[in-house]
């Protein structure tokens, strides 16, 4: 090329040579150099002869620009469809970034087996040089690749999260949609599933990352998503009795809540549920809808659970503040706990007949008779409400 010293020339020349002669050769010993030092080309998803075709291309596209000419169209885009599709067969980007580096050291070496022809007093100078070019070209290969492998990844994660929302949206009803969802998930339709929502008025990511690796190292498929101010995730179990609570400890000091659904197509309506159990409660932590029900009971209609909490602690408005809370706090032991007067009067240091009257205000203000089964179970929702808020 015109206006070049004499040393570039020597090394786009010798770089013509490993393009048009010595190319297979080169791709040859970086494919077995790859499968023996990188694990995900060994047994994965990617296949000898997919790392041999895409490794040819990327590495014929660095010698045409080491060698200074024109890109032919069919190769400008070769780096940024390796990374398209290495992201798409879910191999790591570390993995991906380490095979270039192969291709950086394959190149680098045949190079320097070109240049061992030279004369001594060029080689040093031939080797300085060659060494910068090489690694600006495999560079501008690698930003290509990660540019592709993240563009990717970021087109996926929408298409997965654009069929999980079509999941909970109608999965119910349609059996297309669930089977959509589980090929764009990767996860199976049938089986035993925990579905999880969680109240996240922040996002915290990190806390995600965190229960992902613990569901990964024990070999566990999940999917976790955000929507607004909530957390949504569903996680596939080998059996009913898995007590995943563990791995979802770094949620704690949210309020989220877990229910079991069976297969994916359960799994709208057990998030809705999952969901009142949360709007239902301000406790943080990750409790089971199951331990929790009232909760979901009282989030599920707005209007009628304020109409319900009103119908209970209106009428104690008319007491003094000292006496209301008298009230409220032999009513809110029965509620929590149970038991008799006895047990009341035991757990909360008061006088049996101290007990007996505070529960005979409370029927003849509101007129709930807390011996009577529905009475009493219309005071705990009201309870869960008002401990709610």
């Amino acid at each position: 090329m015109t206006g070049e010293d004499h040393t570039t020339v020597l090394i786009r020349s010798a770089a013509r040579r490993l393009l048009n002669v010595r190319l297979p050769a080169i791709v040859e010993r970086a494919v077995d150099q790859t499968i023996q030092d990188e694990p995900t080309y060994s047994g994965g998803p990617v296949s000898r002869d997919d790392l041999s075709y895409h490794m040819d291309r990327t590495m014929r596209l660095a010698l045409t620009r080491l060698v200074g000419a024109d890109i032919p169209d069919p190769l400008r885009s070769a780096a940024l469809e390796v990374g398209r599709i290495r992201a798409h067969q879910n191999v790591p980007l570390s993995s991906v970034l380490h095979a270039f580096r192969i291709d950086l050291k394959m190149l680098w070496e045949a190079l320097i087996a070109e240049g061992h022809a030279l004369g001594v007093g060029t080689r040093a100078e031939f080797l300085e040089r060659s060494s910068l070019m090489v690694w600006e070209v495999v560079e501008a290969n690698t930003e290509e690749v990660v540019q592709g492998y993240q563009v990717a990844r970021g087109n996926r994660e929408e298409i997965r999260s654009a069929a999980f929302e079509q999941l909970l949206l109608d999965g119910g009803n349609h059996p297309s949609t669930v089977d959509d969802a589980a090929r764009m998930l990767g996860l199976p339709a049938a089986g035993h599933y925990v579905c999880l929502v969680g109240a996240f008025p922040i996002p915290r990511p990190e806390l995600v990352t965190e229960c992902a690796e613990l569901l990964e190292a024990s070999g566990t498929a999940f999917y976790f998503n955000w929507f607004a101010q909530e957390l949504r995730g569903i996680i596939h179990t080998a059996s009913w009795h898995a007590d995943l609570i563990a791995d979802l400890k770094p949620l704690g000091e949210h309020v989220c809540a877990v229910i079991d659904a069976d297969g994916l197509a359960a799994v709208p309506q057990k998030i809705r549920l999952a969901r009142m159990a949360v709007h239902g409660r301000s406790d943080p932590g990750v409790l089971r809808v199951r331990d929790n029900w009232l909760h979901a009971v009282t989030a599920a209609s707005p209007e009628l659970s304020k109409a319900l909490h009103d119908a209970v602690f209106q009428p104690l408005a008319a007491l003094t503040e000292h006496e209301r809370n008298g009230i409220l706090e032999t009513v809110g032991d029965l509620m929590a706990h149970g038991g008799t007067i006895a047990d009341i009067a035991a757990r909360t240091y008061r006088h049996r007949n101290t007990v007996r009257k505070r529960l005979h205000v409370f029927t003849s203000l509101t007129g709930f008779d807390l011996s009577q089964t529905t009475d009493l179970a219309t005071a705990a929702i009201a309870f869960t409400i008002e401990n709610a808020t």
